[in-house]
């Protein structure tokens, strides 16, 4: 087994919580309370923005790559918009315009729950969670996802 970088660590880390809301966005069992997959989805972007954090740090990766990251994160709006939330869960609330990247001032909205009774002891729940921001709604598993994909891109293309 190769040992894993340190960013590395964190990108699998990051995607392990993606595959937890994953199965809540798409159902998965409900034996716990409904307020451990709100805790889910906020650690899953608090972790997939502090990636950033663990390429900063990580002595492995070169200087010269660790300088693309913040391009990388103002870059793209999904990932300003993860910035926010992280940042956002993290201090209680952001200053409308010093903290923030996306302008957005994204704020979890609603959630909506369907709950299937068949076959099993245990009913089936499903999650969606949205996200509002000042030009409309997102869907937090959607914004997820191009998060994920934006990353995977970033560090295939830029870190050696």
């Amino acid at each position: 087994m190769t040992k894993l970088r340190k960013h590395q660590e964190q990108f699998e880390r990051m995607k392990r919580w993606y595959e937890r809301i994953k199965e809540i966005d798409e159902g998965r069992l409900h034996n716990i309370s409904s307020d451990h997959y709100h805790d889910e989805v906020y650690a899953f972007f608090i972790n997939c923005y502090h990636l950033k954090d663990w390429i900063l740090h990580d002595g492995t990766v070169k200087p010269p790559d660790k300088g693309k990251v913040e391009n990388f994160i103002n870059g793209n709006k999904c990932m300003c918009v993860c910035a926010d939330i992280c940042n956002g869960v993290k201090h209680l609330e952001l200053k409308p315009t010093k903290d923030q990247r996306s302008h957005q001032d994204p704020k979890f909205g609603g959630r909506k729950f369907s709950l299937s009774l068949g076959g099993g002891p245990e009913p089936i729940i499903k999650v969606k969670f949205s996200i509002k921001t000042k030009t409309g709604t997102i869907d937090a598993f959607e914004l997820a996802s191009e998060c994920v994909q934006k990353w995977e891109e970033f560090i295939k293309e830029n870190i050696e």
